[in-house]
């Protein structure tokens, strides 16, 4: 099992959180466009929750970006 702490997991967390801020969001607000409640949201951002890709699909569709640019923002390699 993959350690949500290791640096990538936190590098998209991070990237989650400033995405999420550029856009003025609370984590409330977050949540209210996700279904989900703003402990959930900060659980993710923290690190202390780790997301399915479903979940980090719906996340980078609330915020506005694809997949593919979230990834790229976090420095995630993918092919």
């Amino acid at each position: 099992m993959v350690d949500s702490r290791a640096p990538e997991y936190q590098r998209l967390y991070a990237t989650i959180r400033q995405l999420r801020e550029e856009r003025d969001l609370t984590q409330e607000q977050l949540g209210e466009r996700l279904g989900l409640t703003q402990r959930k949201v900060s659980l993710f951002e923290s690190g202390d929750r780790r997301l399915d890709v479903i979940e980090l699909v719906r996340i980078a569709k609330a915020l506005g970006v694809g997949l593919t640019e979230l990834l790229d923002r976090a420095g995630i390699e993918y092919t």
